[in-house]
């Protein structure tokens, strides 16, 4: 069974549980929980999730990869994504402080699905699937919405759309989608987040 985008996601979720601090890590009153987490699942579970992701989204999307690129070499859509291990309890650590410093609970991540550019610099991440983790927080008696700690005041989370809007293009303004990354318009000032990308999808090699 091959791994699948699904995957990538319940592994980084999965990881992401387990490793909030590492050794390097100032928050020393910190208990961190080692035992199997709640969401684990078994081998059928993901064999079972693995092959209806194969017979249903793949072969949409490898179809969509073909006709974009118009290359066989390269007609297959990423199903992985590799985070490494270090980087992750590094950007986990770094969204506790922000948040910690804003006196915000952070809640946990959401992990939306996107895709580079086809104006990308790097020729091979064209087009291709990616994710993209950003922070979340209570706000309007909901535990799990998306927010910017960086720009938020003092124990007022403020939705990151706040400031994604902004940079969106008007055609996809007009796409009202609060659960998914509208594409972003890399014309205008640009402005940091404290969301998180840059992995390493496969394929490519």
């Amino acid at each position: 069974m091959k791994p699948t985008t699904k995957f990538s996601v319940l592994f980084l979720l999965s990881i992401i549980l387990f490793s909030s601090c590492n050794t390097k890590c100032e928050h020393k009153d910190h208990n961190v929980n080692d035992s199997r987490p709640e969401n684990a699942i078994t081998y059928k579970e993901m064999a079972s999730m693995f092959h209806q992701y194969d017979v249903g989204q793949k072969k949409v999307l490898d179809k969509y990869r073909l006709e974009l690129t118009g290359d066989e070499n390269d007609g297959v859509e990423s199903i992985s994504h590799f985070y490494e291990l270090d980087q992750l309890k590094q950007y986990i650590a770094y969204l506790e402080r922000i948040s910690k410093e804003k006196d915000i609970k952070l809640t946990g991540l959401r992990i939306f699905s996107a895709a580079y550019p086809k104006e990308h610099s790097n020729k091979a991440l064209r087009g291709r699937h990616t994710l993209i983790f950003m922070p979340t927080a209570t706000i309007g008696g909901i535990n799990d919405v998306a927010f910017e700690p960086l720009y938020s005041k003092n124990r007022q989370p403020i939705k990151f759309t706040e400031f994604l809007n902004k940079y969106s293009s008007e055609e996809t303004k007009q796409v009202q989608r609060a659960s998914f990354m509208p594409f972003l318009n890399s014309m205008q000032d640009d402005l940091e987040s404290s969301g998180a990308n840059k992995m390493r999808p496969f394929p490519p090699l």
